[in-house]
């Protein structure tokens, strides 16, 4: 639920929409939706509850404007450091697309936790419309065009591939072990044994002996 979709917010001057979102996002990264509140933002942003209301309606609406919004922020800036990368390899560029969504969520650290809450702890009153949002930005991060673009899949028809191995299924493997990969960490992240910080380490670790045994194999020749 995008925040153009309530007009006195969007006519804000950009500061202090700005500041608004940066409140709302610490203080939902912190405490979750239901223990969130709404006193504390906006005695932060410098408005009145009534202020906050009439610009959102509602808690629930507030919520679902700040995931929009940080979802879009960690997107555009993931794709920028994607964008820039430079390198021939497929499997290092792999790596490096990686890492780049790793460096991502250390810059920014409240938006990541806030991100991560919504998708894998729900709020109840907000499951149904949480679970369309992400699962629309999932068909549409996952179509094969859009993957294409990200891990540039013509580079491994460049790459030294063994006899019989076509790229299009070479990449299949891998996005579907990225996948597998993906869902093991966000079972991780709900046992709440781990900080984020320690299941980053342990993703790149995991990945690093992956893409290493794609790459080169597990027998000796």
């Amino acid at each position: 639920m995008k925040a153009v979709l309530y007009p006195a917010f969007a006519k804000l001057p950009d500061e202090k929409r700005a500041l608004i979102l940066s409140v709302c996002i610490e203080e939902f990264a912190k405490n979750g939706y239901d223990h969130a509140s709404t006193d504390t933002i906006t005695s932060r942003a410098g408005i009145s509850k009534g202020i906050l209301f009439h610009y959102f309606k509602s808690k629930k609406n507030l919520f679902l404007v700040v995931v929009d919004h940080v979802t879009q922020l960690l997107i555009a800036r993931t794709l920028d450091e994607v964008n820039a990368i430079e390198t021939a390899d497929f499997f290092d560029r792999l790596k490096a697309v990686i890492l780049a969504k790793q460096r991502i969520a250390h810059r920014f650290p409240s938006e990541t936790e806030l991100v991560q809450r919504a998708l894998v702890h729900p709020p109840k009153a907000l499951k149904t419309e949480l679970d369309a949002f992400f699962a629309a930005h999932m068909a549409k991060y996952t179509d094969p065009l859009m993957l294409d673009g990200i891990f540039r899949t013509g580079l491994l028809a460049a790459g030294p591939l063994r006899e019989g191995l076509v790229p299009e299924r070479v990449f299949d493997m891998v996005v579907m072990m990225l996948n597998q990969f993906s869902a093991k960490y966000m079972q991780l992240y709900k046992t709440g044994q781990y900080t984020h910080e320690a299941l980053q380490a342990m993703l790149i670790e995991e990945c690093d002996a992956f893409i290493d045994m794609v790459k080169y194999g597990v027998y000796r020749r």
